[in-house]
C-alpha cells in the first residue's frame, strides 16, 4: 500500500473524511505599547551562521562597542540575534561603526521593526571604491 493511499484511505483501508481546516481567530488588541518597547532594539543576522559562533558574538560585540554593561544580547535562532540598548545615543554610536563583521564574516544589523520576512534583516550598506573609472560613470 502506498503512502498516498494510506493518507487518503487511512491505515485500515477505509475511506477517511478529511475535516475542514480550523481557523484561529486572534482578537484585536492595541499593540502600540508592545511595539514601542522595542524602540531601542537592534536586530542582526549572521551571513554565515555555520561559521559564526552565536555565544561568542553575543559576548564580544558589546565589548567591541565598549557597552558591556549597557546592552543585552539574545540569540533568536536561525542565525539571528537582538541587542537591547538602554540609550538611543548608544545605538547611534554603534551604527557609526558600520560595516559589521564577526569571525571574518559579515553581519546585517538594523533597527527593530515588525517584520516576519525569513530573510530579515538582509541588507548590508557599504561603499565600494573602484580605481581607474572616469568620474562621469
Amino acid at each position: 500500500m502506498s503512502q498516498s493511499s494510506l493518507v487518503k484511505n487511512g491505515a485500515s483501508g477505509k475511506k477517511v473524511e478529511m475535516g475542514q481546516k480550523r481557523k484561529v481567530k486572534v482578537p484585536f488588541f492595541d499593540n502600540a505599547a508592545l511595539i514601542a518597547g522595542y524602540d531601542k532594539t537592534v536586530i542582526g543576522r549572521c551571513m554565515n551562521p555555520r561559521k559564526q559562533d552565536m555565544k561568542s558574538l553575543l559576548f564580544m560585540l558589546p565589548r567591541i562597542w565598549q557597552l558591556e554593561d549597557k546592552v543585552v544580547g539574545a540569540d533568536l535562532g536561525l542565525g539571528r540575534f537582538q541587542f537591547d540598548f538602554e540609550r538611543e545615543e548608544d545605538i547611534e554610536e554603534v551604527f557609526k561603526m558600520e560595516l559589521f563583521h564577526f569571525d571574518h564574516w559579515m553581519l546585517s544589523m538594523v533597527r527593530w521593526q515588525p517584520s516576519v520576512d525569513l530573510a530579515y534583516p538582509s541588507e548590508i550598506t557599504f561603499w565600494v571604491r573602484v580605481l581607474g573609472v572616469p568620474l562621469q560613470f
